[in-house]
């Protein structure tokens, strides 16, 4: 039985290998940091969101009472606080600030101005 010789050797080396796992690496990595930008982003919208609603749900509050007046209070994590100022004899001008921490530990604020009429003087 006569034994064929292989003529054609060619295959991948090492450096080519080794090239491609550094390639894969580098993808790897830009990836993991995409993931941590996407994280940040979605806290930020995430409080944002949260805070927005307690303003317009401070506000809410606000236009049912008879006789507005400000004030603070905290839900969860973040703070709200709320002044009412007289304009007029039944025009009441309401500010509403939030305050939070972000994911970094960085003080976030939102604020809302609105003008509201009550019945009473």
């Amino acid at each position: 039985m006569k034994m064929k010789r292989i003529q054609n050797q060619n295959g991948i080396t090492l450096l080519e290998v080794l090239i491609a796992m550094i390639i894969l690496s580098l993808a790897l990595l830009v990836l993991l940091n995409m993931a941590m930008v996407a994280l940040d982003g979605n806290d930020w919208a995430n409080n944002t969101t949260v805070a927005t609603q307690l303003m317009q749900e401070k506000l809410e509050q606000l236009r049912g009472d008879v006789n507005p007046t400000g004030g603070a209070d905290t839900v969860g994590d973040v703070s709200r606080t709320w002044s009412v100022t007289p304009v007029s004899s039944h025009l009441r001008r309401v500010d509403v600030s939030v305050n939070w921490h972000d994911i970094s530990g960085t003080a976030k604020t939102n604020s809302l101005t609105s003008y509201i009429r009550t019945d009473s003087v």
